[in-house]
């Protein structure tokens, strides 16, 4: 896959339909050391991460730009 100027990936066909992701979908990034994991958000999963990221005083991410910003940070 080649990555778009805005950092955009396609998901290919056969990886949306194995997981189930349609378009509208939310979908969660992690790392595992040198790989990057893409899981299909279950319904009401990131509401749910805000409001533990809250509660245990960590920075909330309101935007895509702030988002970039704060993983660079801790990317390095």
């Amino acid at each position: 896959m080649n990555v778009g100027s805005k950092g955009q990936v396609v998901i290919p066909s056969v990886f949306r339909k194995n997981f189930n992701i349609k378009p509208g979908d939310k979908v969660i990034f992690e790392s595992d050391g040198d790989k990057l994991i893409i899981k299909r958000a279950e319904k009401g999963s990131v509401e749910k991460l805000k409001k533990i990221a809250q509660r245990t005083g960590e920075v909330e991410v309101d935007s895509d730009k702030d988002y970039d910003e704060r993983m660079k940070e801790r990317m390095g």
